[in-house]
């Protein structure tokens, strides 16, 4: 299985009733990076591989999406 595809069933079996759009996986430090409703508007959040320590790092009425990783991670 690719490391594209594990990533993304990583997350869809971790947030499988909101809705997901976009999502980007740094591999230096192991995160993921996705956009989610789960909250009723669309936020940027960000997680473990392993779908653990999911953290939301926006909390605005704006609907945030395309989470992108700076080059140094």
């Amino acid at each position: 299985m690719s490391l594209t595809l594990a990533v993304i069933l990583s997350i869809s079996l971790i947030i499988s009733s909101t809705y997901l759009t976009q999502t980007t996986f740094q591999r230096n430090n192991g995160k993921i990076a996705f956009n989610s409703d789960r909250d009723g508007n669309f936020e940027i959040y960000v997680m473990n591989a392993d779908g653990s320590n999911v953290t939301r790092l926006t909390n605005n009425s704006d609907y945030d999406t395309v989470p992108w990783w700076s080059p140094d991670g």
